[in-house]
This record gives C-alpha cells, sequence and structure tokens, in this order.
C-alpha cells in the first residue's frame, strides 16, 4: 500500500507552527535513507541537532503515548502537537545499532513500566489524539490463525534453503520439527498469554548504543496494536536470566503468575518469534538468505538463542 506522504515544503510549513522553528530557513535539512517513509532527516540550528520523520498513523499515536511517559530509553517527541500532524521531532541519537542480544536492565525495565501504563485503558483513551481504537486484552482468532500459518509457511522456507547443504539449516529444521510436535499446546499456550502493547519489530536493528553507552528503543512504525506480553523480549530474556528476573518483577502482567507459567510463556513466545525469523527474514529475497554465506552467518548467530526451543 503506498502511504501519501507530504514535500519537504509541507513538512516545514506544519513545524513552523512551533515557535523554535519559526525562522525555518535557518534549520539545515538533511535527508536520511531510512525504513519505509521516504521524508527522514537529521535537521540542525547551532548546537540543537533533531531527527524528523513522517509517521505512519498508528506510529504517531504510539509516539503520542511515548512523549507523555517521557522513559530514558525510549526517545520520545520534543514537539508532541506535531504529532498530531503525524510528525515526529526528537533528539537525534548519535550511535550505533545493537550487535547481539545482550539488552541492557534499564531498557528492559523501561519497556515493561510503559507496558504497564499502556495496559491502563483510562490512559490510553486519555493519550489518544488520534483516535485510534487498536487497545485490545485478548485474541480474537488472529494470532491463532497467524502461528497456524508460520508453522506450516516455515517448512516451506527451508525446504528453499536445503540448497544451500547447510549444517545451519539443518539445526534450524531440527528446531522446527521439535516444536511441530507440540504444535497445539504451543498455540493454546501462546494466545492465552496476557496482552500488552508491543514494538512488534523489538530487535538488534531497532536498539541503538548511543555514544554514551545506554541503549534506546526507536521505530515504532509495526506497533500496530496488542498481543502476547511476551512476544517482542523473548529472545533478549531467554539468555539472560537477570533481565528475565527484572522484567517479570515489574511487568503487571505477571501479577499472581507461577514462575512455571511465566517460563511456559516465555517459551512459546519464543516459538513464535522463531516462526517469525524464517517467515519474515529468511525469504529468498532477504539479503539474509540469498547466498549460501550470507545464510550460514545469519543462521549461526540466530541460532544460539533458539536453540533453547530444543529443551
Amino acid at each position: 500500500m503506498k502511504i501519501q506522504e507530504r514535500s519537504l515544503d509541507e513538512l516545514k510549513k506544519i513545524i513552523m507552527k512551533e515557535r523554535d522553528f519559526k525562522e525555518i530557513n535557518e534549520w539545515k535539512f538533511k535527508h536520511i535513507t531510512l525504513g519505509e517513509m521516504q521524508h527522514t532527516y537529521k535537521i540542525s540550528k547551532g548546537n540543537r541537532i533533531y531527527f524528523l520523520k513522517e509517521l505512519k498513523i498508528h506510529e504517531a499515536q504510539m509516539e503520542y503515548f511515548l512523549s507523555q511517559l517521557k522513559l530514558k530509553h525510549l526517545p520520545f517527541s520534543l514537539y508532541p502537537n506535531l504529532l498530531k500532524e503525524k510528525i515526529l521531532i526528537r533528539k537525534f541519537i548519535d550511535g550505533k545499532m545493537l550487535r547481539n542480544k545482550k539488552i541492557d536492565m534499564d531498557l528492559i525495565k523501561d519497556f515493561a513500566l510503559m507496558r504497564n501504563k499502556m495496559n491502563d485503558k483510562k490512559f490510553f483513551d486519555k493519550h489518544n489524539p488520534l483516535k485510534l481504537k487498536n487497545y485490545s486484552q485478548k485474541d480474537d482468532g488472529f494470532y491463532e490463525r497467524g502461528l497456524r500459518a508460520n508453522f506450516a509457511y516455515a517448512s516451506r522456507v527451508l525446504r528453499k534453503l536445503d540448497k544451500y547443504n547447510l549444517k545451519e539449516v539443518n539445526d534450524f529444521w531440527n528446531i522446527l520439527n521439535h516444536i511441530k510436535k507440540q504444535r497445539k499446546e504451543i498455540i493454546q499456550d501462546y494466545v492465552s498469554m496476557p496482552f500488552a502493547k508491543q514494538h512488534q519489530d523489538f530487535r538488534e536493528d531497532n536498539i541503538i548504543v548511543g555514544s554514551d553507552g545506554k541503549q534506546k528503543l526507536i521505530d515504532w512504525g509495526s506497533s500496530y496494536g496488542y498481543n502476547q506480553f511476551m512476544f517482542d523480549v523473548a529472545p533478549f530474556l531467554i539468555n539472560n536470566p537477570k533481565a528475565f528476573k527484572a522484567y517479570i518483577r515489574i511487568s503487571d502482567n505477571c501479577n499472581g503468575v507461577t514462575q512455571k507459567q511465566l517460563e511456559r510463556w516465555l517459551y512459546v513466545a519464543l516459538a513464535a518469534r522463531f516462526l517469525g525469523v524464517i517467515r519474515w527474514r529468511l525469504h529468498p529475497n532477504e539479503k539474509r538468505a540469498n547466498t549460501k554465506e550470507n545464510c550460514r552467518k545469519f543462521l549461526k548467530y540466530e541460532y544460539n538463542t533458539y536453540k533453547h526451543l530444543l529443551n
């Protein structure tokens, strides 16, 4: 679906409504090639350096929530009123993408705190100027159908990768065949898990390690709604007992739930993420899978996370 985007001149006219940008010609605009939207810029004036992006409507909604929460590891808009026009301006983060799954404790804590607040419908309704109705607390069948489809689709993808004759592809087959034996139970346990607001693309590419060494989660363009509260974070918690302990201690979704149940939810969420990796990141057209060496490197890296599904 083509996204209707404004021209740069149109964006400038809108942001000029904010007093800081009244003298718009004093600001420098540098285009950044990033993501789906074309209008993404690094803008600067003196020592002020900001990130500007035109947003999809659900992303603008989520960014407005973040601007109200002001959590250090979830960067937020400096001009919340512009979000009503689907324009984000926040501090520019000078850093690099995370290259492993070693998540900072402060980021996982802020993420849990955000979701506690987002599960309060009064808060959701109060800070929803775009009036989107994507608050939900249970599966209406959407996620069950999706998980069933991903089980089937994963086999088709891996068959296409068999041509490489790689040990790493066989390793992924072993995991897939193992969880297929529990497919019914995994689906049942997954769809019955408590819901929470999701980032939906929680991975290394969207976690920036700033020059101060702190990790910050960016790009809420896939945050369409709510789903199983372990989904986003499972790959980052499975190898990190300390982070898992902190997450379940802070998360309201875990109140009154046994440790055994929490570990089961972590397992089935990891299974869902595993199937998602195969479906969305190992398509033959993806750079991660379009050559034997790219495929080998990617699968070897991800195996360190998803091998836990064999336990």
